[in-house]
């Protein structure tokens, strides 16, 4: 298969859309960093870091992207339907496009595979590299550039260690002598959270190379629109069939195995009587789409709405109608959809297998929500009851989930990476002209 490259297609945006022309034109000084930062496609939730990054007067930000899908149509197998996102993608920074193999969608190691990111970082000429994890061939073609030109690797994922165990022995025999041996040749690591953090430490990462960098949403538009979505609730619950009394519990995200959304319709199923005036909201779509169907029949449950795939733009109003929040995945490392529900001021409940809860992370046991016993209907129902019973709570955990997400912006993240690039590189390798 031959690979596909991008950038001269007249019906793509310009390549670099940064407000700032003056830094592609003229040489920069020599107390700006120049970082590249190596992607499969644009993610809607990393683009208004690079923006962020774009900013940024001590930094001179390209992305490399291997595939535009998300900015345009693909197949996305979770949601089991074609996605392109509502929302600007490739406007504000600069960035390239590698010609890649296997570039229309991400189901294998080989998926976006780019050999010429190789070539790109092997001239030496960026004063480091920011690589999104290693389970791409692409990022480990990234790291061998990297290291032919000696530049500085700087990793960002949100790999953790809550599910280290239940991998195999051999996967581990294979992987944990590979990773140990990568992770000797970093030189920062942007760490996500506290099992993030906990999964490079149990590598013997040492701590002064990780640094807090989270993984981000947009907290002031979703905050913004599920505001203005709130001054009219009964309004936009009307157009989705939600009662204007009920008690809203959204589940945002496929509608896969792992994510477990049948857990929270069978807690509403089990506070049926003893709470009758709850609703529950499903926003996504998926392979068990057809199962929550049949088990909503089954049960004669009422006011269960199964909303289909929301886009971004639509997302703030979804939150703005609701009440409480919960995740029950047995697998989601950081869901970005928590960030997005404690911004619009809502009440979390996670499960115990997802990644975004712990001592200074996200989600705070009895501060602004609840961590459950992962596939545990009763403590899951539980949890509800305390929220739906008791609305003073209910107000004080969606006022401190606002502020807790304060802390978890964009401008964390550059705050994060300055200080990686100071600690860890030093001063930039030269004065930089493009």
């Amino acid at each position: 298969m031959a690979p596909v490259t991008l950038p001269g297609r007249s019906d793509l945006p310009p390549l670099s859309t940064n407000p700032d022309s003056a830094l592609r034109q003229n040489p920069l000084p020599r107390s700006v960093y120049r970082i590249a930062v190596v992607i499969t496609h644009p993610i809607q939730y990393f683009v208004p870091l690079f923006r962020r990054l774009a900013e940024e007067p001590r930094i001179d930000c390209t992305v490399l992207y291997s595939s535009l899908m998300g900015f345009q149509t693909y197949s996305d197998p979770g949601f089991g339907l074609k996605v392109k996102w509502d929302v600007p993608l490739l406007e504000g920074y600069h960035y390239r496009v590698l010609p890649a193999y296997f570039s229309e969608n991400i189901r294998s190691f080989f998926s976006c595979t780019s050999p010429q990111v190789v070539a790109e970082l092997s001239k030496g000429t960026y004063d480091a590299a920011i690589l999104f994890g290693w389970g791409q061939l692409t990022s480990w073609l990234a790291f061998l550039g990297a290291w032919l030109g000696r530049v500085p690797v700087m990793i960002y994922g949100d790999t953790n260690a809550l599910y280290e165990s239940s991998k195999s022995r051999f996967f581990q025999l294979v992987r944990r002598p590979l990773l140990a041996r990568l992770f000797r040749r970093v030189a920062a690591f942007l760490v996500t959270g506290t099992f993030n953090r906990q999964f490079y430490e149990s590598f013997g990462v040492q701590p002064q190379k990780c640094f807090f960098v989270p993984l981000a949403v947009d907290n002031d538009y979703f905050a913004g629109r599920a505001a203005s979505v709130k001054s009219r609730r009964d309004e936009f619950r009307a157009r989705l069939g939600v009662a204007p009394e009920s008690l809203v519990l959204l589940f945002v995200g496929k509608l896969v195995p792992w994510k477990r959304p049948q857990d929270l319709l069978y807690a509403a199923f089990s506070l049926r009587e003893s709470v009758p005036h709850i609703a529950v909201a499903f926003a996504g779509e998926g392979e068990l789409r057809p199962f929550l169907e049949s088990e909503i029949k089954r049960l004669a449950l009422k006011n269960v709405h199964l909303l289909g795939f929301k886009n971004q733009s639509e997302l703030p109003e979804i939150y703005g109608i609701s009440d409480i929040f919960v995740l029950p995945s047995s697998r989601d490392p950081r869901g970005l959809v928590t960030n997005e529900a404690m911004a619009c001021s809502l009440p979390i409940i996670v499960s115990d297998r997802t990644g975004v809860w712990g001592d200074g992370d996200l989600v705070r046991d009895g501060e602004n929500g609840f961590v459950y016993a992962c596939g545990d209907v009763g403590a899951l129902g539980q949890a509800i009851r305390r929220l739906v019973t008791e609305p003073g709570l209910r107000e004080r955990m969606a006022a401190r989930s606002q502020e807790i997400i304060s802390g978890f912006g964009y401008d964390k993240c550059v705050e994060g990476i300055l200080k990686a690039l100071e600690c860890q590189i030093g001063e930039p390798r030269s004065t930089i002209g493009r």
